[in-house]
């Protein structure tokens, strides 16, 4: 005859009670936590302006200065801010569909990419935020397996580019350049010369490999069969 198990002591219940409540609320707690990052981010060029106006305003009437940067003046503060760059930044984009906003994008584009220095970093960051947003589908072509890092460990990876010639002469065989991206930030990785035969094809979509990447490979994009 069996045992019986032995009755979990309390402070084993208060444990195992504690790591419950935690791994349910830590989703919440990192949203949470990555939300008031990018408001103070997308705020902060809004917030600087202001600080600047409420200082001048507080001299000027000799009246004593207030803390902007604690309590609940510098929380409305903050807030505010992001939202008028959200506000901004709404005016901005429904400005670039239209022919003067398209006009002014290309004309500020060209003076970054001749400036010395800032041409390549913002060409570069750019093509990643377009492939990102999905507006260049020719920077990740397609979404495919490579054996990285080693060989019968197969690792998720964008083509970029399917004839790069220098490489190919160099390595003296064809060769497709892949980018591998980390998780969860897919903006950085490694770049992979791999020949073609060495590559397995998914039916992944960009977007599919993005969000499987930054949940951890949590978020499994459904089959066909599955739709």
């Amino acid at each position: 005859m069996s045992q019986p198990a032995d009755k979990p002591s309390f402070l084993s219940r208060l444990g195992h009670n504690f790591l419950t409540g935690l791994f349910l609320m830590l989703p919440l707690g990192l949203t949470l936590y990555v939300v008031s990052i990018l408001v103070d981010l997308l705020g902060k060029p809004a917030k600087q302006l202001a600080v600047l106006v409420i200082n001048w305003f507080f001299e000027n009437t000799k009246q004593p200065l207030p803390n902007l940067n604690e309590g609940l003046m510098g929380l409305g503060l903050t807030v505010a801010s992001a939202i008028v760059m959200l506000l901004v930044l709404t005016v901005i984009g429904y400005l670039s569909k239209r022919l003067f906003g398209k006009m002014m994008h290309h004309v500020f584009a060209k003076m970054l990419e001749k400036t010395p220095g800032l041409g390549a970093l913002y060409n570069s960051i750019r093509q990643m935020v377009d492939a990102l947003s999905g507006r260049n589908k020719d920077t990740f072509r397609r979404v495919v397996l490579v054996q990285y890092p080693r060989k019968d460990c197969w690792s998720i990876a964008f083509v970029t580019h399917e004839q790069p010639t220098a490489f190919s002469e160099a390595i003296g065989r064809p060769v497709v350049n892949v980018f591998i991206p980390a998780a969860p930030a897919p903006t950085s990785g490694f770049i992979l010369q791999v020949p073609p035969d060495e590559i397995r094809e998914t039916k992944l979509k960009v977007s599919e490999a993005l969000a499987l990447l930054m949940s951890f490979g949590a978020v499994i994009p459904k089959g066909e069969d599955q739709a």
